[in-house]
This record gives C-alpha cells, structure tokens and sequence, in this order.
C-alpha cells in the first residue's frame, strides 16, 4: 500500500440491501459485494456486513488500516427527510429526531407573503415554533433595503430563549450581500448562546426568497439531529478499527461531502444515493451521456435520470420537498408510473424513457441499483428511444461505487449587475464555490473551479444575471492516505 493514497470504501443502503465498493488510490474498483441486511438498518449494520468480505477478496493487498475515505450513500433518508416522524422504526436508526426551530425574515417590505405561508400546515406547526420579520436586508446593488432591527431580533431571540435548537435566517437578497444575515446570526448567537445552531440562507444559495428561505428552515430542523447522528457514527467507525479514516456522503448533485460538513447541511444528502447510483452506473458502462434506470431490491424501477458529460442531470427552477417549495437543485427524477393492473414493464419504462430525454436522439439505458439483474432479465435488449438496454458489471453495486469514485463539490452563486466590473464579479464566484468545496471536504491542493453558469434575471428593474460556480476537488484523506502523499491523488489524475 505504500504506493497508494489510501482505499476508499464505498457504502450504499437500499432497505435491506447494502452494497460495497473498494477503490484503490489510482481510481480501481479492487473489489465489490452484496449483502442482505438482517438486523437493523444501521451504519453498524452495514459496515459489518461489507467491510470484512471487501478486505477478504483482496487477498492481503490491504488491510483495514489502508482504508482512509469511507462514503455512504442511504437511500433511507430521502424519506426522513420527506418525513422524518412517519416512521419512527427506522427513523430511530439514523436520527435522533427533531425540535421546533425559530424562523427570521430580514426584510419587512416583503411581508405580503409572510415566512411559511407555503407550507402545509401541520407540518409548519409540528417544525416551527415560532417566526418573525423584522427590518433588513440588501437591495441589488448592494446597499441596505432598510436598517437592520437588531433590538427587534435580540428581543426575538429572548422570547425563543430554551425553547429551540436551531434559527434559519434569510435576507432579501443576501446571496448577493449576506451583511446582514451575518449581523443577525452574531445578535442571536450572543442572546442564545453557542449551543443554538444558526443557519443562514445565503450558505445554501438560490435567488428566490420564498425557495431559499423554505429551504434555509428545513436545514435548521435537521442539523440538530444530524449533529447528534455524525457523532454517532464517528463511534461506529472507531469500533470497526476505523476512526483513522474520512467519511463523506453521497450529496444530491452527484458529489460527496464529508460528514463535518453533512452534519450542518443535512438538506443536501437528499437525493444523494439516487445521484450516486447515477453517477456509478455510467463509469461501469463506460458512458458520458445516457439514462439510468434506478432499480429497487424488488426488480422495478419507480425512476428514471439522465446523464449528461458523465454527470447527472440536475433540476431546474423549484424543487418540492415534504411538500415545501425550495430552491435546491438536485438529480432529475423522472418517475416510472406503473400500469394499474400490473408491475413496472417496457410500455411505462419508454414513457418515462421519452421525458426524461433533453433531446430527441436515442441513448442507452443503463440498469442501476440492487434490482439491477432482476429487472435486465425481463427486459428487451431494446426499448423505444435507447440504442440499447444495458446492466454493466457490478449494477447492483452502482451507488457504492458511484459514491466512492466522486469528487466533493462546492458551489456559490451571485447576482451581478450587467453594467459592473465583472470579470472580479467572476472571479469571486469561482473562488467562493472553490471555498465552499475545501469547505466541504476537497482537497484543498487541487479544488478547481468547474463551471460557471450565467442566467439573465428579467424580472428586475435594473438589467442583472445570476451567476452560479461549480467546484470540485478530490476527498481529502484520512490517515492512510497522509503516509502516501508523494503520489497524486484520484482527482489530480483525472485533471480536476
């Protein structure tokens, strides 16, 4: 091992099903298994059931010590996350459940749609204690919508005082110029106290205030319980002889994010393991641009992606989680809808299979997910639409592998003004997304800047684009990693 970077060890949960993957340092899948859980769904579980196989097939080329990175991708959280209190079986596994969080609106001009108003109700009122709006906030080009209420945000603060675990913030337009949301959090972080988790909505991005503040609140009501699981889980992993290594998770647009990161934007492991099915399944096909049939263990496919430069598809404009409007962008799901009088079959796979495509040429349809074979075994070699039908090696095993091959990403976003100084407006994007992935536990010696998008905002008074920057970078490595720094790391290789 004294030529490699360390392992990482790929995890993924689908029900009863866990899958795992080994990827040595230079990128090689060394070893891949299955296993059906028998007791509970846990990290514990998990680890237990793949790790000594995994180490088995290598035939004493490593050992647990030369596994540095350890990355999951759970399906089983997407739906805490939909409705963490629906199943308090499996919730109990991976949370500790959560409380009411306080809700503050920096902007009084904007109170005709008052915080929350799109909620549905009993969710709101099961989540949220209490919400105000008080004065703040910036305009477009920079300068303060109105002075900022810091009496009125202590005197919030002390009526929340020991009845809440987390604050969300949000600003009008404070992705552009979070000054303010910054001064709020120093406010209610010195009434409150440090045990209070603040969260701020221009760390999670989107130029809606509606979305970007829906989205801010449900990150304050899981990062409490999220806090509790990371600390959980780094016990796990000392148990199992792996407290040494990193561990990250699959994240919702296809990159991982350690777990110090995840345990304060637990929103983003949302759709994480269907990303990193996605993701895997292309490398084991060998494709760039394709679709991608999520199996389940039962041999259906309730959801089909597509593929696009090796990476998956992202949604555009809102997104609706528990039945909230957010502005988090995560892989396109286009669900299967099976007939009423039968299972999942080739006529409901090419309806999906047609709008899940961006243009009219066919591609191959990829079979990700532990029903992976189940599925392939009754299906054509060919549907309308695809140039072929393929289960690559190892599809089972797709998420494991996906989530341990991915890089950690970061990104940030900026409205910037058309007649500006806009190259450093570029510039500041491209760093603050490269910060943000370093952030989010890249490498810090190769995080690069992938892509920058720009979007003409036509509903202001003065002409603007929204400015998005991707970042990414190699997971930095644990312990076994750090005694073999003299070789370049996955990511350096692939020209990241």
């Amino acid at each position: 091992m004294s030529e490699l970077t360390g392992y990482r060890l790929g995890i993924a949960v689908d029900g009863n099903e866990v899958a795992g993957a080994l990827v040595d340092g230079h990128g090689n899948i060394d070893a891949v298994t299955t296993r059906r859980l028998t007791g509970g769904r846990t990290p514990d579980e998990a680890l237990t059931a793949v790790l000594d196989p995994l180490l088995a097939q290598l035939d004493g080329r490593g050992t647990v010590t030369d596994v540095d990175r350890v990355l999951f991708a759970i399906t089983e959280l997407d739906d805490l996350v939909v409705a963490p209190d629906a199943r308090p079986d499996q919730t109990s596994a991976w949370t500790g459940g959560h409380g009411p969080v306080a809700v503050v609106r920096l902007g009084a001009a904007t109170t005709a749609v008052p915080p929350l108003a799109l909620w549905p109700p009993e969710f709101r009122d099961r989540a949220v204690f209490a919400a105000t709006t008080v004065t703040g906030g910036a305009r477009l080009e920079g300068t303060d919508l109105e002075p900022l209420d810091e009496a009125g945000l202590a005197a919030f603060a002390r009526s929340v005082r020991g009845r809440v675990e987390a604050v969300a913030i949000t600003g009008v337009f404070a992705t552009l110029t979070p000054d303010h949301e910054l001064a709020a959090a120093a406010v209610l972080e010195r009434e409150l106290g440090g045990t209070v988790r603040i969260v701020l909505s221009h760390e999670i991005g989107g130029n809606g205030l509606l979305e970007r503040e829906n989205a801010t609140v449900l990150q304050a009501v899981m990062t409490p319980p999220a806090g509790r699981d990371a600390a959980r889980l780094q016990d796990v992993m000392t148990a199992h002889g792996l407290g040494h290594a990193e561990v990250f998770f699959a994240r919702n647009d296809g990159t991982i994010m350690a777990i110090d990161y995840a345990a304060t934007h637990p929103l983003a492991l949302y759709g994480g393991a269907a990303a990193a099915t996605v993701r895997g399944a292309a490398l084991l096909a060998g494709e760039q641009d394709a679709l991608v049939a999520l199996t389940r263990a039962d041999g259906t496919a309730p959801a089909i992606c597509a593929v696009t430069a090796g990476l998956p598809r992202l949604t555009s404009g809102h997104t609706t989680i528990a039945g909230v409007p957010t502005s988090l962008r995560l892989v396109a799901r286009v669900p299967v809808r099976p007939r009423a009088e039968g299972p999942y079959d080739s006529w409901t796979l090419t309806e999906a299979i047609d709008r899940a495509k961006t243009a009219p040429g066919d591609l191959p349809l990829l079979l990700g997910g532990p029903g992976a074979d189940d599925l392939a075994a009754i299906l054509p070699p060919h549907l309308p639409g695809t140039v072929s039908v393929r289960c690559p090696p190892w599809a089972h095993a797709a998420a494991a592998v996906g989530v341990a091959t991915a890089p950690v990403g970061g990104e940030a976003s900026r409205v910037m003004a058309v007649h500006g100084d806009n190259d450093v407006t570029r510039e500041a994007v491209h760093e603050a997304a490269r910060a943000a992935a370093v952030h989010a536990g890249a490498d810090p010696r190769y995080a690069r800047a992938k892509l920058v998008e720009e979007t003409p905002l036509s509903y202001l008074a003065e002409p603007a684009v929204a400015l998005l920057a991707r970042a990414e970078g190699p997971p930095r490595s644990g312990m076994a990693g750090r005694r073999a720094s003299t070789t370049p790391l996955l990511g350096e290789r692939n020209g990241v």
